[in-house]
């Protein structure tokens, strides 16, 4: 998985987290309804997520970036609102900016650290497993990085 339930923590209030995954119940974090459901979420995301990069990358990646890791917690806390009857127009706007990213890296124009070096365009000495890189040969001859 290329995030955890504690992860999802990070980007909404536990108790909100716990009301989305305990179906109405009264849940707590630990109880295994809850896990299950949360993972459930985060498995779905990753599912998402491999199918846009597979056109990019060699599934499975060595490693998980940081940027794939925030994508897999965004889409799943945005999975678990998807399970009632409505979505915040805040995570609706937030799951469009993750597809967005998905399709830049499936379309390669951005370039995730695990795949830098492999045709010759990118030194990967000169990127950080944290970083990606977003190449626009027509502009520049040179990458840009940027950090998450």
């Amino acid at each position: 998985m290329y995030s955890s339930p504690n992860d999802l923590r990070l980007l909404a209030p536990e108790k909100d987290l716990v009301q989305l995954a305990s179906d109405g119940r009264i849940g707590q974090w630990a109880d295994p309804p809850v896990q299950a459901v949360l993972n459930e979420a985060i498995d779905q995301a990753d599912g998402e997520i491999d199918a846009y990069i597979s056109l990019a990358v060699e599934l499975p990646l060595n490693y998980t970036p940081k940027i794939i890791s925030n994508l897999s917690s965004k889409i799943a806390v945005y999975n678990l609102y998807r399970r009632r009857a409505t979505v915040p127009d805040h995570w609706r706007s937030e799951y469009d900016r993750c597809l967005a990213l998905l399709d830049r890296i499936a379309s390669g124009k951005m370039i995730l650290p695990d795949e830098v070096g492999k045709d010759g365009a990118v030194d990967d000495a000169a990127v950080d497993p944290g970083r990606i890189v977003v190449v626009n040969s027509k502009r520049h001859n040179w990458p840009y990085t940027c950090e998450e």
